[in-house]
């Protein structure tokens, strides 16, 4: 089942005074932040909170949150992660997923292999990266990306991979 909430940065260092805070996006490429604008509700891994303010900056975005007014208050931030409601993201195309969508996707090659399950994803600062743990027990690390990722099928819960083995 997806996740109605999706990872889209984490929290970074305050700016100025007055609670604005440095939000750095996952994949600060993978947005045109000049066309993208946040939604006015995040949530962070305690609570929801509102937007007041967001503007793009070359790191990410600058933020202020209702209720955070001063440098102390996003200092108390710092360091967690935020996540968008999928509703308030663009639809996706055809051949398009939300990286969170391969958890708990059973993982085959090109030839309908078993290779095992996706455990989980993370961000390696280049590109995302999936998990797949197999039937033994061990680990394969593979990029997200068109090389290896090629196929995805939500419906199944199934991603067919290139291993590169």
């Amino acid at each position: 089942m997806a996740s109605e909430w999706l990872p889209f940065g984490i929290l970074g260092r305050p700016h100025g005074r007055n609670g604005e805070i440095l939000l750095h996006p996952h994949n600060v490429h993978g947005v045109e932040r000049r066309d993208f604008v946040l939604p006015s509700l995040v949530r962070l891994s305690d609570r929801e909170l509102e937007v007041a303010s967001s503007r793009p900056v070359p790191e990410g975005y600058l933020l202020r949150f209702c209720g955070v007014e001063d440098r102390e208050s996003a200092v108390a931030l710092a360091g967690q992660e935020v996540l968008l409601l999928r509703q308030s993201l663009c639809p996706l195309g055809a051949s398009e997923f939300f990286v969170q969508d391969l958890v708990d996707c059973e993982a085959v090659d090109a030839a309908g292999r078993a290779l095992g399950r996706v455990r989980g994803t993370y961000w390696n600062g280049a590109q995302d990266v999936m998990v797949v743990v197999g039937e033994d027990g061990g680990e394969r690390l593979l990029p997200v990306v068109a090389e290896h990722v090629l196929g995805f099928d939500g419906a199944r819960r199934r991603v067919v991979v290139d291993p590169h083995d």
